[in-house]
């Protein structure tokens, strides 16, 4: 888990900073979708429990991020550049991708370390 929310730091430093082509495309879904592998590695690390658990746990915080944003709530100052202001049906999409690549990461890596070897 520590590994996945490296790859996770790693690729919201690269929406970040990213100043090429399809910007907004990239800061607005890709970002979270790395947001999304980030919550998912931090229920790991936290939370000792079967990856379905996690995985219903982590879309369950991203929908209710998507709902506070569709009610109007969102925190002041940082808090509220982290959750976002405006509600995106197509940010569902990019929370699921993230939470899917989350999973699958943790599936394959749960595979590799059964191998013999």
């Amino acid at each position: 888990m520590v590994l996945l929310g490296g790859v996770a730091l790693a690729i919201g430093a690269f929406v970040l900073f990213y100043r090429g082509p399809g910007q907004p495309f990239i800061r607005g879904y890709v970002s979270d979708v790395s947001a999304t592998m980030l919550v998912y590695a931090f229920l790991g690390l936290l939370w000792r429990t079967t990856a379905a658990r996690r995985t219903l746990a982590t879309a369950a915080i991203a929908a209710a991020v998507e709902f506070y944003q569709i009610v109007g709530i969102t925190p002041p100052g940082v808090g509220g550049v982290l959750v976002g202001a405006f509600p995106d049906p197509w940010d569902l999409v990019a929370y699921a991708i993230g939470v899917v690549a989350a999973l699958t990461w943790e599936r394959r890596l749960v595979r590799a370390d059964d191998q013999p070897g």
